[in-house]
């Protein structure tokens, strides 16, 4: 499937923006012709855009809908209701596309994914498994769970790299407080032709922060913006995601959130009834690592060719040796669903812990990078005045 952004004419003469997902470009003017609707223009676009409904989001949407649905709401409804209960623009648009694709006959899994991206395609398959098995509001209701285990997992790591962020913003304050205003005040004083070399290497770090300090905002912006772009470029991307597996500690850290988002992905697939091979690909796409989606090509391959999933989870050597362990277990006991879903919960904890352990190492690391800047700041002021008072005791 393949996303355009496209800006159209309607009958009455308005302009109209949207995203839509489909095949082929030819499939566009088909759907356009189909809404009356004039094509203006139309462009490619990358799936993973803004027009992607935010975690929390999905959560109102599928536990709303399976609620709904559950009563004996029609679904064109109960959408409907969720539509005008919703105060963000963006998601109205969304369902009033949604429910326009529904009222043209599309079943909700067709609908859904004609919105250029805005559900992802692990929330499309289990709604198009539900409809096929008549279990749609059950399927709504375990996607709901698992997008907040999701956004449980995301407040975690929020809510433990809040108190770094914090102390390094205030450590960074501080640095450029006594760099511009304290060094320059107490240095004045000096002798710039017979200062210490500790000194003037500081004063002069001082002089260009101050001097230049327009350069430094703009490099930094730039630099951000370069990175951003870089992080588009599959190549840069790829080497990116697979350094975020190997680094020291934050490595470990990666591995197990993945390890925790691959297993709650299988448990909700497979106890959908979703074939293993589509659980597999729908799985890869929602981990965000390009490295990762790269080598679940290979376990695909594995798989479709007989071997057991847990063997080729293995082979991967990207998740804790654990969660091949409890594939393994789950497939020769037949309970593979149930053991997905407690070994999830079980990395859950482990990435919690692995959190916890992160910040109380990074804290006494920043604080002792901190003290040593400060102490090499007040060393270079020290330096001079001693020097001044060996004069004055001559």
């Amino acid at each position: 499937m393949k996303s355009y952004q496209v800006r159209a004419l309607d009958k009455n003469g308005k302009i109209i923006k949207n995203i839509v997902t489909l095949d082929r470009e030819e499939d566009v003017f088909s759907l356009l012709k189909e809404n009356e609707q004039l094509l203006v223009d139309m462009k490619r676009v990358n799936k993973a855009n803004r027009n992607k409904l935010k975690n929390v989001e999905l959560i109102i949407f599928t536990r709303q809908l399976s609620s709904m649905i559950e009563a004996g709401v029609a679904i064109l409804k109960g959408i409907h209701i969720i539509q005008e209960s919703t105060a963000n623009p963006k998601a109205k648009r969304i369902y009033n596309n949604l429910s326009s694709e529904i009222q043209r006959g599309n079943a909700l899994s067709n609908a859904m994914m004609k919105q250029g991206g805005a559900f992802p395609e692990i929330l499309i398959n289990m709604v198009a498994a539900g409809e096929m098995g008549g279990t749609l509001e059950k399927s709504l209701s375990l996607m709901s769970n698992h997008f907040e285990k999701e956004q449980k997992l995301i407040n975690k790591v929020k809510s433990a790299s809040t108190y770094p962020i914090i102390l390094g913003i205030i450590s960074v304050a501080v640095v450029l407080l006594l760099m511009t205003f304290v060094l320059p005040t107490i240095t004045s004083m000096f002798d710039d032709s017979n200062l210490p070399p500790l000194t003037a290497f500081v004063m002069g770090i001082s002089d260009f922060i101050l001097a230049y300090w327009y350069l430094m905002i703009i490099g930094t912006f730039l630099s951000i913006s370069l990175f951003t772009y870089l992080l588009s470029v599959p190549g840069f991307r790829l080497k990116v995601d697979q350094f975020l597996l190997k680094m020291p500690v934050i490595g470990k850290l990666n591995r197990t959130i993945y390890s925790a988002r691959c297993a709650r992905s299988f448990a909700s697939l497979y106890l959908s009834g979703i074939q293993t091979l589509q659980m597999i690909e729908s799985t890869a796409k929602i981990l965000n690592n390009s490295h990762i989606e790269l080598l679940f090509d290979e376990v695909v391959l594995k798989v479709s060719q007989g071997e057991a999933i847990s063997k080729a989870i293995e082979d991967m050597q990207v998740f804790d040796p654990m969660l091949a362990s409890m594939v393994n277990v789950g497939e020769e006991t037949g309970s593979l669903g149930d053991i997905l879903a407690k070994t999830a919960d079980y990395f859950d904890g482990e990435a919690e812990n692995a959190l916890s352990k992160m910040v109380a190492l990074i804290e006494p690391l920043m604080l002792v990078v901190m003290g040593i800047i400060i102490g090499v700041i007040v060393v270079s002021v020290i330096q001079p005045m001693f020097g001044m008072y060996d004069l004055i005791g001559k």
